[in-house]
């Protein structure tokens, strides 16, 4: 059922076909909007207007009759009140500086991408306000949402930051719906590295289930990468609250606990004797390129931040998995 708050239909469009543009379209859709996913490929845009299908997403699920899908951006981005963009970190700020003048300089566009920019070493957002050459409205969801479940309608509840609240509380009225409860905040550098940094932390919390260890050392691990989520965080500039809510902790938790997590699953895969190369060749995996940033962030913030440096030493080679539990485990002892 739609959520109570009262707000006029709209047209909502959603870049990218993926799974959790898709999730984002039914939350939309759910609340009476016209939506409209723009996606490449025309095969997967005919399966969603002539069967109701994501064609290559969640394959199982019926998708509501006001989702439509286009292969035409610019047809695609008319007279709409809101842009959802649901692509890759990396790849975005080109996405954006190929087609900006396509994409009307009014409308806010709420990222879903989760990770720092890799190529300049930026927040996504300042990466993506770079490529756009001008002022744009920028609004920033995350949380702990796996697309199937938003799908299946479990309760969800996620957090959206922009400089200007209104920006937030929009789309918080667009998409809020009984399944999915959506918090506001304008502290768009901690929701940002919140659910940038929980990523390589994932791929941490992988190898911690691929060695076969226990809840003992899942906890305690949570428990200190928040703790280092929070000192960078801080450092950056956002608010400490932010990592203890969903965007950090929350969003920690699904990663760390969740067997849906691309970047947990690459974890698993390193200790079982993958490489990398042969994992990233299947599938994205954000925590990857992120590591390099967030020791990156933490150098020039006087950070030490042990667990960070060690995920990215063993996605880099440079450690062993056993290795890097012995280098954690045998630091000097301090105080909380």
């Amino acid at each position: 059922p739609p959520h109570p708050l009262p707000i006029q239909k709209s047209k909502i469009v959603v870049w990218g076909g993926g799974a959790f543009g898709t999730a984002m379209a039914t939350c939309a859709a759910r609340n009476g909007h016209d939506v409209v996913m723009y996606v490449r490929d025309q095969a997967q845009a005919d399966s969603i207007n002539n069967f109701h299908k994501n064609s290559k997403y969640l394959t199982d699920f019926d998708l509501l009759p006001n989702i439509t899908a286009s292969t035409d951006l610019k047809t695609a981005n008319e007279n709409a009140s809101l842009f959802m963009h649901c692509l890759p970190c990396q790849l975005t700020p080109k996405w954006l500086e190929t087609n900006r003048d396509i994409i009307p300089e009014n409308v806010c566009i709420c990222s879903t991408a989760k990770g720092l920019y890799v190529e300049t070493r930026q927040l996504l957002g300042d990466a993506m306000l770079a490529a756009l050459k001008r002022p744009q409205p920028l609004a920033f969801l995350s949380g702990p949402s796996f697309a199937a479940e938003i799908m299946k309608g479990d309760p969800t509840a996620v957090v959206v930051a922009s400089e200007k609240l209104y920006h937030a509380s929009a789309v918080q009225k667009y998409l809020s719906c009984e399944c999915m409860r959506i918090y506001v905040t304008q502290d768009v550098v901690g929701v940002q590295l919140g659910g940038a940094l929980k990523n390589p932390l994932a791929i941490g919390a992988g190898m911690i289930e691929g060695m076969g260890l226990g809840i003992n050392t899942m906890s305690a691990f949570v428990a200190r990468s928040c703790n280092e989520l929070n000192q960078l965080c801080i450092a950056m500039g956002g608010d400490a609250r932010t990592i203890s809510g969903l965007s950090g902790v929350g969003d920690l938790m699904l990663t760390a606990f969740g067997n849906l997590s691309r970047n947990r699953t690459c974890g698993m895969r390193l200790v079982k004797g993958e490489s990398l190369s042969e994992i990233l060749a299947s599938t994205t995996v954000e925590g990857v390129p992120t590591a390099g940033v967030a020791v990156y962030y933490a150098d020039r913030c006087g950070l030490d931040l042990p667990i960070f440096r060690t995920a990215f030493d063993v996605i880099n080679g440079r450690l062993t998995p056993k290795e890097a539990r012995a280098a954690l485990m045998n630091r000097p002892l301090g105080k909380e």
